[in-house]
């Protein structure tokens, strides 16, 4: 028996009540074969610029650019999200996060395109993904 239920993930990314926020995902893929399924792409439709609605948790991680003498403070976005609501997520997918606004309406972030660069399954229903603002 699992630990979490597909409620509790719903919980963690609710942008009412837990500490998602939402955003679209953009499915983006080049070409019409299917490396996936090592089939022609019954999924072209999405590639082509559908989307889809999810949650999402964003952060952006400080850390040290290590380089030259002094060492240089930068950020790194990342997001978590359900792995059922992104099955085929790659790199070069893209993610726009909604903006993020106070209770009364004022924006603390306004809304941002990312492209997905590196995705990291933790196997147990998250994936968490390393982004590129746009």
């Amino acid at each position: 028996m699992p630990l979490e239920s597909a409620a509790d993930f719903n919980s963690y990314l609710d942008s009412t009540t837990g500490h998602g926020v939402t955003a679209t995902f953009f499915e983006v893929q080049n070409n019409l074969w299917d490396s996936r399924t090592s089939l022609i792409d019954t999924w072209f439709d999405i590639d082509s610029g559908a989307s889809t609605n999810i949650n999402i948790i964003i952060d952006q991680e400080y850390f040290n650019i290590e380089g030259g003498t002094v060492p240089v403070a930068g950020y790194q976005p990342r997001a978590i999200v359900k792995s059922t609501d992104v099955p085929y997520i790659s790199q070069l997918d893209r993610l726009v996060v909604n903006a993020i606004t106070t209770n009364k309406g004022s924006i603390l972030k306004p809304e941002t395109t990312f492209l997905v660069r590196t995705v990291e399954p933790d196997n147990t229903g998250f994936v968490s993904l390393v982004l590129e603002e746009q």
